[in-house]
C-alpha cells in the first residue's frame, strides 16, 4: 500500500535537496518571521524557566518576604519577563538558533561536483 501525504508526497519519497526542499526558505521575508518566531518561542521558554524557579524560592521564603506581597510578586513577574526577552533576543540559550536550523534547508555548500 503506498501512502499519500497532502502535497503529493508518497511516503516511500524523500523531499529533494537543498533550496527546492522548501521555496520559502529562499524568501527573506520567511527567514525573518522564522527567526522572529523562534526569538519570541525563546523568550517564553526562559521565561517560563524563571517562573518555575521563582515558584521553587517561594517555597522556601519567610513570611515577610517579598513573594508574600502580591505587588512585588507582580513587579518580579514584569522583571522576569524583561529579563527573558532580555536574553532571547541575545539568543543567549541557542533555543532560537536550533529552530531556525531545523526549519530552513541546509545552505548550498557552494562547491561543484
Amino acid at each position: 500500500m503506498n501512502t499519500t501525504f497532502p502535497g503529493g508526497l508518497a511516503a516511500n519519497e524523500q523531499l529533494p535537496a537543498g533550496d527546492e526542499a522548501s521555496p520559502a526558505a529562499a524568501n527573506p521575508e520567511y527567514r525573518q518571521r522564522l527567526e522572529s518566531a523562534a526569538v519570541k518561542f525563546e523568550g517564553m521558554f526562559i521565561q517560563q524557566l524563571l517562573q518555575e524557579m521563582r515558584k521553587g524560592g517561594e517555597a522556601f521564603s519567610a513570611e515577610d518576604s517579598i513573594f508574600n506581597n502580591r505587588r512585588e510578586r507582580d513587579m518580579l513577574d514584569f522583571a522576569d519577563k524583561q529579563v527573558a526577552d532580555s536574553l532571547a533576543s541575545q539568543r543567549a540559550f541557542g533555543i532560537a538558533d536550533m529552530i531556525v536550523r531545523q526549519m530552513l534547508p541546509p545552505a548550498p555548500s557552494g562547491k561543484d561536483g
